[in-house]
């Protein structure tokens, strides 16, 4: 990033500054009326689409009105061509435009809540993680008498807020898709809105009315206010539709894209979506080209499907048929909290278990921050897959820039092991969720 004469000069960022305002130029505008049902937004794979229950995806719901004080919504962070989250890019050109005033920057979300934010050099480096599509999140853990282990050091390189004193751990972490909500047993990267109950239009309204106060500084929202957006969220399907080099993903059989997602529902079994696809003789259904990958994509399902003679299996976690989530709200720990995964700017905290007085290090000890549990350390929610091409990066805290990445992640934290033409084979069944 460069600076001159008070504007900013983003040569590597062009490109994707190209490709949104193409995308925003063929997205309807909001005066103009709704987004159809199944309106193809571009990525890198093809095209995903969303599919709301309410017959249109409804561009004037309070969800992207802001609420609060500061100008943001819940569509500051939740973007419709981003697979209902946000991406780095998304946030750089917003910078870029905005030389950092756009309401999605604001001190909650700089590398450090006390972060000098006074000239457009000191926000550029000052939302350095939020610029990655990271957002600060923490809190102080439960007092002494209900945890079983205690904050014994901190490293904390940008002065996010993380302290052995207040015994208070501070992170940075991706913003979850609001979508496919009709197959989900928790909210958040952990369940604190939930609980384990599995209640999510409770738990939606409790992330909503912290989301206007908290994130939006706003006054209390009213409970219509709060049940207009839950709604709206709970009827949002969100999938791939289109693969280049294949085409629709509901061709020859298949059963992908949001409108065949918006019928399934939340139950425990393998993905189904490309049976039909398996074993395809190239040429038998379009092209030699077009089966060649279609067959390659099945491949990749029956590969996430099926146990891995690493040990374990995709499914093992995301075990909603066709969706990915986990059917019980399960949490798990897949080591991307691990300090050998650390990146740039990420805290790193050191616990110890009160009873044991074993120790681990961690960048976000995740569900535990709330329950104080050692048990707990590390697990996260397991997200939604559909139309997860569009959403990089990867994992709570962005460590994984891509599909091929995740892959690998699993090979070296949780001892998967694949070939060469099987990566290519899962990676290409993701990009085709």
């Amino acid at each position: 990033m460069k600076w001159r004469s008070g504007r900013v000069v983003t040569p590597r960022v062009l490109p994707g500054v190209l490709l949104a305002s193409a995308l925003v130029c063929s997205m309807p505008a909001r005066a103009d009326g709704p987004l159809p049902n199944n309106f193809p937004i571009l990525n890198k794979a093809g095209t995903a689409a969303t599919f709301s229950t309410a017959g249109f995806v409804d561009l004037h719901n309070l969800f992207h009105v802001s609420q609060g004080s500061n100008g943001r919504s819940c569509q500051s962070c939740h973007l419709v061509h981003a697979g209902w989250s946000v991406r780095p890019i998304d946030v750089e050109i917003k910078f870029a435009f905005t030389h950092g005033l756009d309401p999605i920057f604001n001190l909650l979300d700089a590398n450090s809540p006390t972060a000098d934010v006074s000239t457009v050099e000191a926000r550029h480096a000052s939302y350095s993680m939020l610029r990655r599509g990271l957002f600060r999140r923490g809190g102080n853990l439960p007092a002494p008498a209900t945890r079983d282990f205690d904050i014994t050091a901190v490293d904390d390189p940008l002065g996010a807020g993380g302290s052995v004193d207040t015994q208070r751990i501070e992170a940075f972490r991706r913003p979850l898709a609001t979508a496919n909500f009709h197959i989900a047993k928790n909210i958040g990267w952990h369940d604190q809105n939930t609980n384990g109950s599995g209640n999510v239009h409770a738990g939606l309204a409790n992330q909503v009315a912290g989301n206007i106060t908290g994130a939006q500084q706003g006054v209390p929202a009213s409970p219509e206010t709060i049940e207009t957006i839950v709604v709206y969220d709970e009827g949002l399907r969100f999938a791939q539709q289109f693969v280049f080099g294949v085409g629709l993903l509901t061709s020859c059989g298949a059963k992908g894209g949001p409108e065949n997602l918006s019928a399934q529902t939340p139950v425990n079994g393998r993905f189904d979506l490309y049976d039909a696809w398996i074993g395809l003789a190239p040429g038998s259904c379009t092209t030699v080209s077009a089966d060649k990958k279609r067959a390659q994509i099945a491949r990749g399902q029956e590969l996430f499907n099926n146990p891995n003679p690493g040990g374990g299996s995709c499914r093992g976690c995301h075990n909603a048929a066709n969706n990915g989530s986990n059917v019980n709200g399960t949490l798990f720990d897949v080591g991307a909290s691990r300090p050998e995964f650390r990146k740039p700017g990420m805290p790193l905290y050191t616990l110890r278990n009160k009873t044991t007085l074993a120790e681990a290090q961690t960048t976000d000890p995740g569900r535990a921050i709330r329950t104080g549990l050692w048990a707990n350390v590390d697990r996260f929610k397991t997200p939604s897959l559909r139309g997860i091409v569009a959403r990089a990066p990867y994992f709570h805290n962005g460590i994984a820039a891509s599909l091929m990445d995740v892959v690998r992640h699993y090979e070296q934290a949780l001892g998967f092991t694949f070939t060469p033409e099987e990566r290519e084979d899962l990676v290409a069944f993701m990009e085709a969720l």
